[in-house]
């Protein structure tokens, strides 16, 4: 708390022209400036409710020579309560036989080393994933195995795309994936995201959102990026802790 003390010198004029000088010392008091700690940027939607969330991720790793490996990666947030993203600790976390590292930020990551010419690297996410958490005074101790990890969404629709129609991005996969974000981006900052069922199987473009992601006159290509996701929720106590299973995908498209 800041203090700041200010020294007050009132004139006064009284009877007779008599002048009397008064100091009034005052110590006034500022308020602090109290930051709410802001949630965590996720491409998918989480529950309000959640004291927690700890995220299994595969996305696409490509080399300059062009291979892609699938680089499984795992973090998670644990919050003071719901609505308050003040991070608590949680004890040890790990993630199938990774720990996943407490960072400065109170948050927890794992992510993984590329390996070129191996098709996956990181945390290998084949049969699952199984959650360890050793907890505190903050966390319950808890462990949660999910053996059900989405597949892959593929684009089935062309990948050239008239900036003047309508485009619907159409897809196959996502299997065990209870929704899949597709995402529309390019050199412009409007980037163009929607959430549909997988069951759906295409997200609908205007033209107009079409149009806002590429920079009038650009050659670069821009891309469609899929997020295949599964939500699972953990109540243990009183806490609820949202499991997380994504993989991702991704396309580049011509815009003309």
């Amino acid at each position: 708390m800041k203090k700041i003390i200010l020294i007050v010198v009132a004139f006064s004029l009284i009877a007779g022209c008599k002048k009397k000088k008064t100091e009034d010392n005052q110590t006034n008091t500022i308020p602090p400036t109290i930051l709410t700690p802001q949630a965590p940027v996720f491409s998918f939607n989480i529950p309000s409710d959640a004291d927690g969330v700890l995220i299994a991720s595969q996305i696409p790793h490509e080399f300059t020579n062009l291979y892609v490996t699938q680089l499984g990666q795992a973090s998670a947030f644990f919050y003071t309560q719901p609505g308050n993203f003040a991070y608590v600790d949680a004890g040890t976390v790990t993630c199938n036989d990774s720990v996943v590292v407490k960072q400065s930020s109170g948050s927890y990551y794992f992510g993984g080393k590329p390996i070129n010419g191996q098709p996956i690297s990181g945390i290998n996410y084949g049969s699952g994933s199984t959650w360890t958490v050793t907890g505190s005074a903050s966390v319950p101790s808890f462990t949660f195995t999910n053996t059900s990890f989405p597949t892959t969404a593929a684009l089935t629709s062309s990948t050239l795309i008239s900036k003047t129609n309508p485009y619907t991005a159409t897809f196959s996969g996502a299997a065990n994936a209870d929704s899949v974000v597709v995402m529309l981006s390019g050199d412009s900052t409007n980037l163009q995201k929607k959430t549909v069922v997988r069951t759906a199987g295409q997200c609908n473009f205007t033209a107009a959102e079409i149009g806002a992601v590429k920079k009038h006159g650009s050659t670069n290509n821009p891309f469609i990026n899929f997020v295949a996701y599964r939500i699972q929720a953990n109540a243990v106590s009183t806490k609820k802790y949202y499991i997380v299973s994504s993989i991702s995908s991704s396309y580049m498209v011509n815009i003309y």
